[in-house]
């Protein structure tokens, strides 16, 4: 009875810090105590682990990763495989280390860097990078672009993805950071493992769901002014994944004027959709 408890009592432990919709379950058979967890989400998560789990009298029958990636909607991915050695002595596990629980495939350190990007509005359109890559306002040492453009624009899909994010209930916006949790923006994984994110969407304005497919071009939100901005405008940025609570945000090449020019888009100019 001693020994459900204890392996219980860890169980409960795990799930405290574990985040999005991630279950993670133990069966204990004979002298062998396996872990698993199940992925009901629609795009990978990665678990990454405190570190290594307290043993006694049990041994790794594989070697324990600290970071494992779940695959999309998939059940009993084996996670850890614990043997006892000695069966005259007592045994169990002493802790098994906390972990967290990231969207995408944390692992990836490599992406299509000549992808070519539309850019985020309709055809006809034009408007003015306010603030480029590593700007002096918000984006020191991040690689993200803020388009100006009215409240109620139409916001495209730069690049072929699936939804894996969004928040759409907020209706409040400030110029400073205290106003930062109150963003409504939408995530798409794509797929080189990168994510791009459209934030400051208005209220109500995202028109896609998690696990929609979106094509390059199709319409998906309504930007707007919420969140930590100081006008109306759309702010996009594309990242990779990461364990760290840190994004390694990434510059993109994007298609303009006609289509038939692709650059790296620069702070204070105006670009134009006509394709």
């Amino acid at each position: 009875m001693k020994k459900i408890f204890i392996f219980t009592f860890i169980f409960q432990f795990i799930l405290g810090y574990s985040q999005k919709n991630i279950k993670m379950f133990f069966e204990n058979k004979s002298d062998t105590i396996s872990y698993y967890a199940d992925n009901p989400d629609v795009y990978p998560v990665s678990i990454v682990f405190s570190g290594q789990p307290e043993l006694e009298n049990m041994r790794n029958a594989e070697t324990f990763r600290t970071t494992q990636i779940l695959s999309p909607k998939t059940t009993r991915n084996k996670v850890a495989i614990f043997v006892k050695i000695d069966k005259t002595k007592k045994w169990g596990i002493k802790k098994m280390p906390s972990y967290f629980s990231y969207l995408g495939d944390v692992s990836i350190k490599s992406y299509d860097a000549n992808y070519k990007y539309d850019l985020p509005f309709k055809k006809g359109k034009s408007f003015e990078v306010w603030q480029g890559y590593n700007g002096n306002f918000s984006h020191r040492n991040e690689n993200a672009l803020d388009f100006v453009m009215p409240i109620g624009t139409e916001i495209v899909a730069a690049r072929d993805g699936l939804v894996i994010d969004e928040v759409h209930v907020n209706n409040r916006g400030c110029a400073t950071e205290s106003c930062a949790n109150f963003g409504n923006y939408i995530s798409v994984l794509h797929s080189d493992g990168t994510i791009a994110q459209y934030y400051h969407l208005k209220q109500n304005g995202v028109l896609v769901k998690i696990g929609d497919t979106v094509k390059q071009g199709d319409t998906i939100g309504i930007s707007g002014n919420t969140g930590w901005s100081n006008g109306p405008h759309l702010h996009f940025v594309c990242f990779l994944p990461s364990a760290d609570h840190k994004k390694t945000t990434i510059k993109t090449l994007f298609r303009t004027g006609d289509g038939s020019k692709t650059e790296f888009l620069t702070e204070k100019k105006i670009y134009s959709k006509n394709y």
